[in-house]
């Protein structure tokens, strides 16, 4: 199916997305199921061995997700940077066995851009853009050959590579839900838990992906000249 749709899409900018589990992380999200990780970048750093990530972490239990994090075997070293409504700013650097293995070094050399990806205990949304179908299938395989996890949720072509913010096929699908259920309503037909029983992900998880849904939409229909 994904070799069709490839063909499909013939040697046009793709847009990816994807569910993967990786070892990025792993053991304090498990331990922390109410946790939801926003990544904001992630980038090779020093002599481009080591592997660092930037992100959010929303969750009640910052402490605690910490402690975890600093036994965590992925992670090496982790700096806090900020807080803000309720969520948390990190910069961790990947253990040296987990930035080798990282999928980071070939994304970049097949010149993709990870262009969001947001983490929880069942594994990682990831949405990445890449230059044609053959650097996509060539980052597909060296995950599949690696770790065997890799899902496409969602495959199209973009003539826009300039990196602005698009609606997700996911995204689309759970502002459409909540929009169905009433979750917009006032007073609200539905709750935030509700939907998330639906879609099977954490309350924090579709909060985060609810969000970045109105953001991108918000960013495609008001512009500077709106009056």
């Amino acid at each position: 199916m994904r070799d069709i749709f490839l063909h499909r899409l013939g040697g046009h900018v793709i847009i990816a997305e994807i569910t993967v589990q990786t070892p990025v992380l792993e053991s304090t999200l498990a331990a922390h199921p109410d946790v939801t990780i926003e990544v904001e970048r992630e980038r090779s750093v020093g002599s481009e061995e080591t592997v660092q990530l930037l992100f959010w972490a929303h969750g009640d239990d910052h402490d605690g997700f910490e402690a975890a994090m600093a036994d965590d075997s992925s992670i090496a070293e982790f700096e806090h940077l900020a807080e803000d409504d309720g969520r948390r700013l990190y910069r961790a650097n990947y253990s040296e066995a987990v930035s080798a293995a990282s999928s980071n070094h070939v994304w970049v050399d097949l010149g993709g851009v990870l262009l969001d990806a947001v983490g929880t205990r069942d594994g990682w949304e990831a949405r990445f853009r890449f230059p044609d179908r053959d650097a996509f299938a060539s980052f597909a395989d060296w995950w599949q050959d690696n770790y065997d996890t890799l899902s496409v949720d969602a495959l199209y072509s973009s003539a826009d590579d300039s990196g602005g913010m698009e609606l997700t096929e996911l995204q689309h699908e759970t502002l459409r839900r909540a929009l169905d259920a009433g979750y917009f309503d006032v007073p609200r037909r539905t709750t935030l838990e509700e939907l998330a029983e639906e879609f099977d992900i954490s309350a924090q998880a579709l909060s985060v992906r609810l969000r970045k849904g109105t953001a991108a939409l918000v960013e495609n229909s008001v512009t500077e000249d709106t009056i």
